[in-house]
């Protein structure tokens, strides 16, 4: 997904909420040798890299300058008790069916089939729609990403109700956390994969 090939309005409401650089770095290739390098220098105990020449980490000040995240701002906390389905058809105009939700988590696989393009008729609604189901896949492919790529939690979704609202969250610290407990988790022998937005490494 680039920032080139989504409608302009769409777009705006993307930067509005403040992933559109996210969108641009997010096409960056990643080198899986230094990836693996990184991991295994990794001391979960510490949540720093232990290098001959001294020990190094990952900051907010770092999610700020490379992605120009928020890092300050209302906590994102907590998880949801609401509906999936009635917050989908609200939210993306549309009910997933079961098979592409598991629990709270929505697959991207649908928001890819149903969001490929705006409509030529979309109204403000439809646009802000597509919007949310854009930011849902970034979430859930990159930011925010488990070890499969393939999902993303319905928590965020609900975030994105109101977009002049998402913009005051503090996303950066979210991806910061949650990429600091995917490295925790890397460093497991039985671990073959990490999660989490890697081009911060």
């Amino acid at each position: 997904m680039h920032l080139n090939h989504i409608d302009n309005h769409v777009k705006n409401l993307i930067n509005e909420v403040g992933f559109g650089w996210v969108i641009i770095v997010g096409q960056i290739d990643i080198n899986q040798h230094l990836i693996t390098a990184l991991v295994e220098r990794w001391m979960p105990e510490t949540h720093t890299f232990h290098f001959p020449h001294g020990e190094a980490t990952i900051t907010l000040e770092d999610v700020t300058l490379q992605l120009s995240l928020k890092i300050d701002g209302l906590p994102i906390i907590g998880a949801s008790t609401s509906d999936v389905c009635v917050s989908c058809q609200a939210l993306l105009g549309g009910i997933a069916p079961d098979k592409y939700i598991n629990g709270k988590m929505i697959y991207l696989t649908w928001l890819r089939e149903n969001f490929q393009e705006l409509p030529v008729d979309a109204d403000d609604v439809v646009i802000e729609q597509d919007a949310r189901a854009h930011i849902m896949m970034l979430k859930g492919g990159c930011l925010m990403s488990d070890t499969s790529r393939a999902r993303v939690h319905f928590m965020y979704l609900l975030l994105l109700s109101n977009f002049t609202e998402a913009s005051h969250y503090n996303w950066g610290a979210t991806v910061l956390s949650f990429f600091l407990r995917a490295l925790d988790q890397a460093v497991n022998p039985l671990q073959s994969d990490i999660g989490g937005f890697l081009l911060l490494l």
